[in-house]
């Protein structure tokens, strides 16, 4: 395809080295595998619960670094990105992002005097869809505000081209966080600003505060947002609920005036400037379901520091979450890797006829 080779040649002879600040989460995760579908997992659950305890047979454990913060930081870095990471942990914590993180990645920021954050993500198949239940102690994210920024954390927000705030849903002071930062990213820089929030779900209640002191245009250029995410914030925006996350993105545009980026299995969309830009998602068969959301915001704000075109920007954060996802072990891309894989037998699923508009 034309835009294949384009993007391809675009990421060969880029020489930019954005600067991103990214916070504040990182977890220790551990990734549980099971051998049958939803339905079998609750069941087997309920054998085991009504014999008075006992051992599931797992298909498969992992320990790796999880955090949406920490796993985009790693993801965009590995694009070409210099990254500053700031949050808190322990000081095991901080030795384990020693190991996990790529070296382009400045930990400088990182205090170790906190509690380490850790996950344990049950990947389980629904409807022929691999999909992840996660089950977390939040550890010092639970309670990370603005006061525990100093001095240095604002002179790396102020220096940065792109500031990006994650995981409003686990840290109770994730709304005056994201609003402080924002404020002083705007005031004190140039940066261009993203959040991802995660599920907000079990924070239905906060989401209208949370709405009005943080989706403002003046503080927020881009939401980066999934399926159920979308679904979430525009029932509070119009009182109603709709299925179709386009729809639903849509309604977070027009109602908030920011840009919107959703990702969703089978495609991904930008609304920007009232317009509506649609691209489908890579056939590839996933390895993994936990981290696919943090690899394509990498790819989505590393074409953002480039320039790209919307489409040519979701192509790339499609390609970058598709890598991912398909491999082995994990890995993030490289810009030249990205450029391989799109050279390579890939194709595009067939978007729904309802988004062939």
């Amino acid at each position: 395809m034309k835009e294949f080779e384009e993007l391809c040649l675009r990421l060969e002879k880029t020489s930019i080295e954005p600067r991103v600040t990214v916070m504040p989460d990182f977890f220790l995760d551990r990734i549980v595998r099971y051998n049958a579908n939803l339905e079998g997992f609750i069941e087997d659950v309920k054998r085991i619960a009504s014999q008075g305890g006992g051992s599931l047979g797992f298909k498969r454990q992992l320990l790796i670094r999880g955090g949406n913060a920490a796993n985009m930081a790693a993801a965009i870095a590995m694009l070409g990105a210099r990254v500053t990471l700031i949050l808190r942990t322990s000081w095991v914590g901080l030795k384990l992002l020693e190991i996990f993180m790529p070296s382009n990645v400045d930990l400088s920021r990182v205090k170790c005097d906190g509690e380490l954050s850790m996950t344990v993500a049950l990947e389980l198949v629904l409807q022929g869809r691999l999909c992840n239940i996660m089950i977390s102690d939040p550890g010092s994210l639970a309670l990370y505000g603005p006061e525990d920024l100093d001095a240095e954390d604002y002179e790396a927000i102020a220096s940065s081209d792109f500031v990006c705030v994650f995981n409003w849903t686990s840290n109770k002071k994730g709304t005056q966080l994201a609003e402080e930062v924002f404020r002083r990213a705007k005031e004190t820089g140039k940066a261009k600003t993203f959040m991802d929030t995660a599920d907000p779900s079990q924070r239905a209640e906060e989401i209208p505060e949370f709405i009005k002191r943080v989706f403002k245009r003046d503080l927020l250029d881009a939401l980066g947002v999934n399926e159920n995410e979308a679904r979430w914030y525009a029932r509070y925006l119009v009182r109603e609920s709709q299925e179709d996350p386009l729809k639903c993105a849509e309604i977070l545009h027009r109602e908030l005036g920011l840009r919107v980026d959703l990702h969703t299995v089978d495609y991904a969309a930008t609304l920007e400037g009232g317009e509506l830009y649609l691209t489908p998602t890579f056939n590839v068969k996933p390895l993994r379901a936990t981290g696919a959301g943090d690899a394509w915001n990498a790819g989505n704000i590393y074409g953002w520091a480039l320039g790209l075109k919307p489409k040519l920007r979701l192509l790339l954060a499609n390609a970058v979450a598709a890598y991912y996802i398909t491999s082995p072990d994990a890995s993030h891309p490289t810009r030249f890797q990205v450029a391989n894989f799109l050279r390579g037998t890939v194709s595009l699923k067939d978007l729904p006829t309802r988004h062939l508009h």
